[in-house]
């Protein structure tokens, strides 16, 4: 029983660093970078119902080739001209330029209407892989030291209780079986 709850902390522990090594190696960006992909945390509801505020989103990065390639109806993030938080939008329409290059029309799928401005080629950062529904909260909170920290010292005290409670059952089951 202690090699498993000696297993079971360390894996915990380890799980930890992991997540923190991920979060500190981190682009400057919005998102964790992992696995060539990078996981970004959604902040509103304008692509519902595809996926949800507090979800998690998985984008693949994209070279210049590929952009050029991308066509309506594929999900992209892009930096936005106020340059503020990326945004992750469905193409809706592409529009070839003069000198050969392409910019996108996006929208949201829960918005009535076309975003405002249109995204240059430039200004995209990969595309949309798949979502992990309400992982999002649980990155934003590990993003956070003491957040990270309670929820650790959450998942320890769970862990322990269940041990602890674990025991006295065994051994109350042996001690009937010895009994009869």
């Amino acid at each position: 029983m202690r090699a498993f709850c000696t297993g079971a902390v360390l894996t915990l522990g380890l799980l930890t660093l992991a997540i923190v090594a991920v979060t500190m190696t981190s682009s400057g960006r919005a998102g964790l970078r992992a696995f060539g992909n990078e996981v970004l945390i959604v902040r509103s509801g304008s692509m519902s119902p595809t996926f949800d505020t507090g979800d998690a989103v998985i984008i693949r990065s994209l070279d210049a080739e590929e952009v050029a390639d991308l066509r309506p109806g594929r999900i992209v993030t892009f930096r936005p001209a106020d340059n503020t938080v990326l945004v992750t939008h469905r193409i809706v329409d592409v529009v070839e330029n003069d000198s050969g290059g392409v910019s996108f029309t996006t929208k949201g799928d829960a918005n009535e209407s076309a975003d405002s401005r249109r995204v240059a080629s430039t200004d995209v950062i990969g595309v949309y892989r798949t979502n992990m529904p309400r992982a999002g909260f649980l990155l934003f909170a590990l993003q956070r030291p003491r957040l990270g920290f309670v929820l650790l010292s959450a998942l320890l005290l769970a862990h322990l209780a269940v041990l602890m409670t674990r025991e006295p059952i065994t051994r109350t089951q042996q001690q009937k079986a010895g009994m009869q």
